[in-house]
């Protein structure tokens, strides 16, 4: 039997999400709310509460890149989302590198499996958070990639998917009208 609650119950079981490192600037932050929302143009979407120091900049500067880093990044991405970027630098304080920035100045994590160079297009407040959507300018693959992304469970908790399947489409469904 389901049980009913009206807001997040501490014992729900792990929602994994992809984890990410988002910079904006000089700046890092722990980012796992996010999603692409339009394939062309290539549009991806973020949640970032109103009370971090990152909301300011990417209100600031309009832009930002999104870095996936490998699972044996985790105890990276985990520092990231529990410092705070107004009191301390964040990146100069982790294991992570960067010889490249994008145009608009926001790091590129030479560590980062792949990147999104987002420029932003629009913002939405909802709830304790806003929506930023953006345009994907550019995407940078890194030619070692290593394909075992972090996913965030919540409360520290870290995991990689560790099995990999395709599913064959039957012959008579059709592939003009894809969801995703």
């Amino acid at each position: 039997m389901l049980q009913r609650y009206e807001t997040i119950p501490s014992t729900l079981p792990p929602q994994p999400r992809v984890a990410a490192i988002l910079s904006c600037q000089n700046n890092i932050m722990a980012l796992s709310w996010h999603m692409p929302i339009s394939r062309e143009p290539f549009r991806y979407a973020i949640a970032v509460r109103e009370e971090n120091h990152t909301h300011s900049l990417l209100v600031e500067y309009g832009s930002f890149t999104l870095n996936f880093l490998p699972f044996s990044f985790y105890d990276e991405i985990d520092k990231a989302g529990r410092t705070h970027g107004d009191e301390i630098d964040k990146f100069s304080v982790s294991t992570l590198t960067c010889d490249v920035v994008d145009p608009n100045g926001n790091r590129i994590i030479d560590q980062a499996d792949y990147v999104y160079e987002c420029s932003i297009i629009d913002t939405y407040q909802n709830g304790d958070h806003t929506i930023f959507a953006a345009d994907v300018r550019a995407i940078h693959i890194n030619e070692n990639m290593n394909a075992h992304l972090a996913l965030f469970l919540g409360h520290g908790e870290y995991a990689t998917a560790s099995a990999h399947s395709r599913v064959r489409q039957s012959s008579h469904v059709s592939t003009s009208k894809r969801s995703f």
